[in-house]
């Protein structure tokens, strides 16, 4: 079974990438996931916004390049259905 998507709020959620990206089949096609661990359990989240690509990438080079073994706290910026994510490096 697959895991469940986070749903990202306005209340911050830390979280850690446990793997590095692959595609996940929506209504929409195919988008683009990280398996994240929260709290011991693993969930899907969607990287294919703008925001939360733009702010993982210079996290992901400064990483060497991976996703996994992030250490993050993601939010939305506001209650807005298209408001942009906020990244922020843990640790």
């Amino acid at each position: 079974k697959m895991a469940d998507a986070i749903k990202v709020t306005v209340d911050p959620v830390e979280l850690e990438v446990v793997s590095e990206p692959y595609v996940h089949m929506t209504f929409r096609g195919y988008a683009p996931v990280v398996d994240v661990s929260v709290a011991g359990a693993t969930h899907m989240l969607y990287i294919s916004s703008k925001s939360i690509s733009v702010a993982l990438e210079p996290l992901v080079e400064e990483n060497g390049e991976k996703f996994s073994g992030l250490k993050l706290r993601v939010k939305k910026e506001s209650e807005e259905k298209m408001a942009p994510y906020v990244v922020e490096k843990l640790g």
